[in-house]
């Protein structure tokens, strides 16, 4: 059984520590963009190790391109975070004193003091905020990320495909996407009004990965921040493994076996496996991230879900984007936990 479907079984510590003592290291391009997402005592933790494997890091031409071009979008998008927290702060302000202005003959509760209290907790919000956005780094016009990553990655990029092969890859992905064939399909709608390059970026990455196991002795060892279903078996919400036809598809290509995982399970194994010693709290600061993404791309998928089910309901669009908003974001119970706390401090 384990011969014919090796895709589903895990290797064996002995067998896995030989391909971590051997095998290159290639990184997506979501792995070194999610390193401006990270405080600079983990992101220095990331370096660290990616200096100590430097001489077997390799990164495919499509990844680091993918990097080049998203880097200041990603950088801006940090920035742009504190206005729309403050747009939210004032929606969710105004949402909360318009229910109270409907309890303002209620015989208890005193609608003018909760006012006074939320008020309060709201402009201690935006102070902290104002703070947090005056001490965050100018990226866009100094890039320490960049220039670390740069100098690292000298000669450690592949070479891109000829047009031609491209052209070829872009008939093939349009097949693979129909047929919901293993990576990138899940990027078909999110990406379909982009150009081919972006849209099946995923497929030109595991292709350039194949190829490049193809050229050396070893194996790779790919890791990715790239959580859809496209690249992970899962099963009743749970992440299992790698999706097993990309095991499978590899180890056809090549006779060898691929070893592929998130960052937070790359850094975890690289304490077991190179003697690193990546501390607890980077690891799951990390871990954090990635949990965080997850539970955005379950809601995306539970909305598009609900809007492709079509109940009679002439506003059903209106009412499945509702429904998949029901529950509350982390900020929103951060804002409603402050308010809480102040309104305690006050008595």
């Amino acid at each position: 059984m384990k011969e014919k479907f090796s895709e589903y079984y895990q290797l064996g510590k002995v067998e896995l520590k030989e391909h971590w003592k051997n095998d290159i290291f290639c990184f997506d391009a979501n792995v070194l963009l999610n390193l401006y997402r990270y405080t600079p005592k983990t992101r220095d933790a990331f370096f660290n190790l990616f200096e100590q494997i430097k001489a077997r890091i390799w990164i495919t031409y499509q990844a680091a391109y993918e990097y080049q071009k998203n880097r200041l979008v990603v950088i801006n998008a940090q920035k742009e975070a504190y206005k729309d927290i403050r747009e939210t702060l004032l929606k969710k302000k105004g949402e909360i004193e318009a229910k109270l202005n409907g309890f303002k003959k209620h015989p208890y509760l005193q609608t003018s003091e909760l006012k006074t209290q939320i008020d309060s907790a709201f402009q201690s919000i935006r102070k902290d905020l104002d703070k947090l956005e005056k001490n965050h780094p100018d990226y866009i016009d100094n890039d320490p990320i960049w220039e670390r990553l740069t100098p690292l990655l000298k000669g450690k990029i592949g070479d891109d495909f000829s047009k031609e092969d491209l052209e070829k890859i872009y008939k093939e992905g349009k097949k693979r996407y129909d047929e919901k064939v293993p990576p990138g399909y899940m990027d078909a709608k999110e990406k379909q009004n982009e150009a081919n390059q972006s849209l099946y970026g995923d497929i030109i990455v595991w292709k350039q990965v194949i190829a490049r196991a193809k050229e050396i002795d070893t194996s790779i060892i790919f890791i990715t921040d790239d959580l859809k279903e496209d690249w992970w078996y899962k099963f009743k919400g749970k992440t299992i493994s790698p999706r097993p036809e990309l095991i499978k598809e590899f180890r056809d290509e090549t006779k060898k076996r691929i070893n592929i995982y998130q960052a937070d399970w790359f850094l975890e194994l690289a304490n077991k496996n190179l003697a690193q010693k990546t501390a607890k709290e980077a690891i799951q600061e990390v871990r954090d991230v990635r949990l965080a993404d997850e539970r955005d791309i379950a809601k995306e998928i539970r909305e598009l879900e609900m809007l492709l089910e079509d109940n009679g309901d002439p506003d059903y669009k209106k009412n499945a984007r509702i429904l998949a908003n029901i529950e509350k974001s982390p900020f929103e119970k951060a804002i409603e936990e402050n308010i809480e706390r102040t309104k305690t401090d006050k008595e």
